[in-house]
């Protein structure tokens, strides 16, 4: 029996060790922002969006194009009507040239599409954080579960220590016929029913701290590495519906990317419209041939080597299009792009009302489990109280060991119901701040 109780010490002793190790909540957060494939994916994406902001994309700069070719050709002429009949032709040749095509008007299509740009980077900002805040949320649930799997188990040690101070109890008064081996079975019966109950609390906490760090975006195996602080702040601050809901509509990710989506269904509508006007646009080119022929022949007047020469050319023009008439296409690309709009305002109204409904049903949960943790705590007072009378009349021999053992799994299961309130409230409240686009603040 006493080896339950040397190895519950041992790592009880291990978990109250004040090291630089101790895993606070906010590096807890910041480690799994760091280490998390969906945070890193979201930050890729910010960064694409952020390569896409460009005057370069949106077609402000012209475009110049360089080239250069090259071509061979051979004929043998056996036409007794040409001057050539017999001759063999050989030839040779290359072009260098350069384009360019630059927009100078699409009916302001590019700064359009700039700001188009710009707002897809923000988007994918919005996106980024509130990728971030779910992380943040789940790492913060975990972090809290296991601080309170680890009070538990510190609880659960200290009544296996009881029962081991009880057995000692019992066997001394047993030496002097003050008691019996009945009560001395019954002690030893809690004593591992308070043993077998610590070694299930530690497995339960070894897996809330596997859950922290797989949360966190860390193996499996280095949970056991993670150091929890000692003692667990018992803080649950109120809120009221009207600073929530105020706060929420400003911040809350899921509606300020709805928003972004709105700016941008305006811009494509622009951008249709702008399809509309004359487009102007400048050409320009610059090239020089080559040109080198030789002719094998049988006439003698003419020369057997190469001759030849080059071209300059060169060329500029200016290009005025207006599209007068293509079966109404752009008219609907225009009306599909005001339908999108309208999409996207009816789905920020929605988003508000629901945000609305979520905060209300969300909150009134979150002040019962308030509620209920105050009303627990006070039963715990109780029953702590109760525990300490119990004790007292235990060792005076006048309160029996069965009614003294309810006693004692009532303070336990009091406490529990504690921890369970407040982990629970704890909780709630993570998703309140979630809810109101304050979690990483």
């Amino acid at each position: 029996m006493k080896v339950y109780l040397t190895a519950a010490l041992v790592f009880i002793s291990a978990l109250g060790l004040e090291a630089q190790q101790v895993l606070s909540l906010e590096d807890a957060i910041q480690k799994a922002l760091e280490q998390s494939y969906t945070a890193k994916i979201a930050a890729t994406n910010q960064k694409i969006a952020a390569v896409q902001n460009h005057w370069g994309e949106a077609g402000r700069y012209p475009q110049i194009t360089a080239s250069l070719s090259n071509a061979n050709s051979y004929s043998n002429v056996q036409n007794p009507t040409s001057f050539l009949n017999g001759a063999q032709l050989l030839g040779t040749g290359g072009t260098a040239a350069v384009d360019l095509q630059w927009a100078l008007y699409q009916g302001g299509r590019i700064r359009l599409t700039k700001d188009r740009l710009g707002l897809q980077e923000e988007l994918a900002k919005s996106e980024a954080n509130r990728s971030l805040e779910n992380i943040s949320q789940q790492v913060a649930k975990a972090y809290f579960n296991a601080q309170i799997q680890q009070e538990r188990l510190k609880s659960q040690q200290e009544l296996l220590a009881l029962s081991q101070d009880k057995i000692s109890y019992i066997e001394a008064r047993r030496e002097y016929g003050q008691a019996t081996e009945f009560d001395l079975l019954q002690i030893r019966d809690a004593y591992l029913n308070d043993s077998i109950q610590w070694m299930l609390q530690r497995t339960t906490f070894e897996n809330a701290q596997q859950n922290l760090a797989l949360a966190m975006g860390q193996d499996w195996a280095s949970a056991k590495e993670i150091v929890l602080p000692t003692e667990l702040s018992y803080e649950l601050p109120s809120y009221t519906f009207d600073s929530l809901l105020e706060v929420a509509l400003q911040s809350n990710r899921e509606i300020a990317s709805e928003r972004i989506r709105q700016q941008t269904s305006a811009i494509d509508i622009s951008i249709q419209e702008a399809a509309l006007l004359p487009t102007v646009s400048l050409g320009a080119n610059i090239s020089e041939q080559l040109n080198l022929t030789q002719i094998n022949g049988k006439q003698p007047q003419i020369a057997d080597d190469w001759q030849g020469g080059t071209t300059l050319s060169g060329g500029l023009n200016i290009n005025l299009s207006y599209n007068i008439y293509n079966g109404g296409k752009q008219r609907r690309a225009i009306e599909l792009a005001k339908l999108r709009q309208e999409i996207s305002r009816l789905s920020i109204l929605q988003l508000e009302q629901q945000l609305g409904q979520n905060l209300k049903t969300v909150l009134a949960l979150y002040e019962n489990q308030r509620q209920t943790y105050s009303l627990s705590q006070t039963l715990l007072k109780n029953a702590s109280r109760n525990l300490e009378i119990a004790s007292e009349r235990f060792k005076a021999n006048t309160l029996n060991f069965f009614d003294y053992r309810t006693i004692q799994i009532n303070y336990i299961r009091a406490y529990n119901n504690v921890q369970n309130a407040f982990l629970s409230a704890k909780q709630t409240e993570f998703d309140l701040l979630l809810l109101s686009g304050q979690l990483l603040r």
